[in-house]
């Protein structure tokens, strides 16, 4: 688990409110899928400037929607116009020289399985009872993480929010006025998972970390504490405001007390824990200006985003086969 705040209107990977309608389609789902023919695999059924998307990669978007949605509409149409915008992003990810490591990728999947309170290999086995291959998903989170550091360096170039931006969205909501934020002492435990470890070497790391967690009694005492595992890193305690964490991690932490320690978190490389060092409830307009700033990155950035996708489309050579 990263603590430290990034953009949070480029990182919109996983949908909270999305996967808990697939969490019901899963618990739902009683009957293994058909596997899909080897055969279309390679049948292509689509060329976005020579680059193939094939029958079988619709295929996979359609059950991965049809578990996700509850909206009607054409679920056929849904999957292509989805797939041939990620063969745009990923074609100007390349342009560009940018890639993204396979751990990232796992990072993105692992935090979208632990919103659904599932570990990362309960949440594959979940996908394939729906007749999902992971991969699928996987390179659909690759393509969104390419996506975001192709609009992340455009933006740094082509948008600026000013001082006066924020001052006049204030003044539109009416919330020039103190307002309360608080202040975290944060320290993060870090329980490693070497690569290639095996799911039994996993389960013990889990049983570690609750074991941690048992025995913890506070911040000042965790460096000691932390001597009695192996693989284990507590890091330096750091200050944060609760408005510049991710909204995720701010939840995640927000009820817990001071000397209180969060549940496991776990990652490819690694089981997190976060503890509560300090709290401290401040009062001033800095928070109310984050937030305003905050909110006009996301619009800003959103708006970029469209309007390169839209640029992208209308310069593209489509084939349908």
């Amino acid at each position: 688990m990263n603590i430290i705040p990034g953009l949070e209107g480029f990182r919109r990977i996983a949908r909270s409110a999305v996967f808990a309608a697939f969490v019901t389609a899963i618990a739902a789902a009683a009957v293994p899928s058909v596997m899909v023919e080897n055969a279309a695999a390679t049948s292509i059924a689509i060329l976005v400037n020579d680059d193939p998307i094939t029958k079988y990669d619709i295929a996979q978007r359609e059950k991965l929607i049809g578990a996700t949605s509850r909206g009607a509409g054409n679920i056929k149409q849904r999957a292509i116009d989805e797939l041939i915008d990620e063969k745009l992003k990923v074609q100007a990810a390349r342009r560009l020289g940018v890639t993204v490591a396979s751990a990232e990728v796992d990072q993105a999947f692992a935090a979208i399985a632990t919103r659904v309170k599932l570990s990362p290999a309960q949440f594959s086995q979940a996908l394939q009872q729906l007749g999902v291959n992971p991969a699928s998903l996987k390179k659909r989170l690759e393509s969104d993480l390419m996506w975001q550091n192709v609009v992340r360096a455009r933006f740094r170039t082509s948008v600026n929010i000013r001082d006066r931006d924020i001052e006049t969205a204030l003044a539109r909501k009416g919330e020039e006025m103190p307002t309360t934020s608080v202040e975290l002492d944060i320290q993060q435990i870090i329980l490693i998972i070497p690569q290639g470890s095996s799911a039994a070497y996993i389960r013990q790391r889990k049983a570690d970390a609750n074991s941690f967690r048992a025995q913890y009694t506070g911040c000042d005492s965790a460096r000691d504490l932390a001597k009695s595992f192996r693989d284990i890193v507590v890091k330096d305690r750091v200050r944060r405001n609760s408005a510049d964490l991710p909204p995720n991690l701010s939840e995640d932490i927000r009820d817990i007390p001071v000397d209180g320690i969060s549940s496991a978190n776990e990652t490819p490389s690694a089981i997190d824990l976060i503890a509560i060092c300090g709290r401290e409830e401040v009062t001033d307009t800095e928070a109310a200006r984050k937030q305003v700033r905050s909110e006009l990155m996301n619009e800003q950035g959103d708006r970029l985003s469209r309007r390169l996708l839209i640029d992208l489309k209308q310069s593209a050579v489509i084939e349908y086969r």
